[in-house]
């Protein structure tokens, strides 16, 4: 993917190089709104840990937020946690370390994620398991585990709460409150920051805003750290960084990159966007895009081996369909026409209760049964395949030699992908298919930052008094091209208590 210039970037992102400068010559007519020791520009997983550490230290900290309420991409998030040596894992009598951690995710990644940041993510992340445990966070009774959503970690390191995001963020906002409560820490809700304050040298040293009322405020300050999230709710962005459409609208809708904009306006660049990975399976509800998600095929082969096979636009199968890995899935859906295929059975495999055929949200036999008879977008059925592929949107002629050809390996039990479950062939029409559609919960690019959280230009130089953490620096920078469990959340929580904690320099 081609690099972007700033302003094409900020082009992109809704904020025009001229629309900087205006908010620039607007600075006189904002309204002062005093001056802090550490301005935080996004108050979710990142941003509250920020400002729970800095006012420990002492400091006089602002948080501004664009949404009504704290705790941005939490209240959605399964807020998965992994880390590596904590107090729980010694409890349970589990040896692990950091180290180990760290190869495991270098592993997994194919060695595409940021090894400087994955390393601090890792080696600090212990410290932050153990803060939440000790601020009361309970974890569901089996953890940590090893968790077979995505690879698998080899030491069991991966947890989580029951109400998930939730539990985190109540947690964490039980640290926060105090803060607040003593007025050592402020929070402007409903208010974006709309350009960062910098002087002749570049430092940053404050920020501009503008509240739900249009009120426009001038904010000074020692530092500012940008966690406002990433931008997989804004469309024109996600398809420029990403790469591909937003298909699904399954995000959190405050996700509009405006960290990323202003990262660039100050001078830092963005990085990651060759990282980009979809998730599998779903089931949209139209093509109206972003559509809404009606279930998603999730194929968990071990316990669920598949039954039908997976034939992309051009009526082909790509991959063994039975492959023990939702990574090999994602990586090979990724090089598919628009990031789609169609799971293909027989009335054989639709009408055996002996075989499972797996769909989230309770989307069983019978629901399936009901969204083909009742003509419900994206099942399809026909009598034959090439009738099929024109209903549903694939070259139904090459499907018949794509299903010939599967025939003769399960007959032979050799197929042509390796694929080793095959219990019945696929001959019994009618034939149905699903479209399968790729999703997407995080984003992968984002603004690039050194090994002190620094938001760096292009040249590797910091943009003094600029610090980022959370999605903001991408999905990527901790976890390459892979989902790597507990690299978002936890790396976020972490990297923005170190940054509170002692990294961002604070004269209170």
């Amino acid at each position: 993917m081609a690099k972007l210039t700033k302003r094409q970037f900020l082009s992109v992102a809704g904020t025009t190089a001229a629309a900087s400068l205006a908010l620039r010559d607007g600075v006189a007519h904002a309204e002062p709104a005093g001056s802090w020791d550490l301005i935080v520009v996004g108050g979710g997983t990142a941003g509250i840990p920020a400002a729970i550490f800095a006012a420990q230290r002492g400091a006089k900290v602002l948080i501004l937020e664009a949404a009504g309420a704290l705790g941005g991409t939490l209240y959605l998030s399964s807020a998965q946690l992994s880390a590596a040596g904590t107090k729980l894992q010694e409890e349970k009598g589990i040896e692990d370390t950091p180290e180990e951690h760290f190869a495991d995710i270098m592993k997994i990644s194919k060695n595409t994620g940021n090894q400087d940041i994955i390393r601090l993510a890792v080696f600090n992340a212990a410290a932050t398991f153990d803060w939440l445990m000790d601020s009361g966070l309970e974890l569901l009774p089996d953890m940590p585990t090893i968790a077979y959503g995505h690879d698998p970690y080899s030491k069991p390191r991966y947890a989580w709460a029951p109400k998930m995001g939730i539990d985190v963020l109540n947690v964490m906002m039980g640290q926060l409150q105090p803060h607040i409560d003593s007025q050592q820490v402020e929070v402007m809700l409903q208010t974006r920051a709309t350009a960062l304050i910098q002087d002749e040298s570049g430092s940053v040293t404050g920020v501009e805003s503008v509240d739900a009322d249009g009120v426009a405020r001038q904010h000074i300050a020692q530092s500012v750290v940008l966690t406002s999230g990433g931008y997989s709710a804004n469309d024109k962005l996600f398809e420029e960084l990403e790469g591909n459409k937003r298909y699904c609208n399954c995000t959190y809708p405050m996700s509009q990159g405006h960290g990323l904009s202003l990262g660039v306006s100050a001078g830092g660049y963005i990085r990651g966007m060759e990282h980009h990975l979809p998730l599998f399976g779903a089931v949209l509800t139209s093509d109206d895009y972003p559509s809404g998600k009606l279930t998603t095929h999730r194929p968990w082969p071990p316990h669920n081996p598949p039954l039908g096979i997976f034939i992309n636009t051009e009526g082909e199968r790509f991959m063994a369909e039975d492959v023990p890995s939702h990574d090999a899935h994602e990586q090979a859906l990724l090089g598919q026409t628009d990031e789609r295929c169609w799971l293909v059975w027989d009335d054989e495999m639709l009408q055996n209760p002996e075989y499972a055929l797996y769909f989230s949200r309770r989307f069983d036999r019978e629901k399936l049964k009901e969204a083909f008879d009742n003509g419900t977008a994206f099942f399809d059925k026909a009598d034959s395949l090439p009738e099929l592929g024109q209903l549903a949107g694939f070259d139904g002629d090459k499907a018949v030699a794509t299903l010939a050809e599967y025939n003769r390996g399960q007959s032979s039990g050799s197929d042509r992908f390796g694929r080793k479950h095959m219990p019945l062939p696929l001959a019994k029409a009618p034939f149905y298919a699903v479209r399968l559609q790729s999703w997407q919960l995080v984003t992968f690019a984002g603004i690039a930052v050194n090994d002190k959280l620094e938001v760096i230009r292009r040249d590797g130089q910091p943009v003094p008094g600029l610090y980022a953490a959370g999605e903001v620096i991408g999905a990527g920078a901790t976890m390459g091209r892979s989902y790597c469990g507990g690299m978002q959340v936890t790396p976020a929580i972490t990297f923005g208590r170190m940054l509170g904690q002692d990294i961002i320099p604070l004269k209170t």
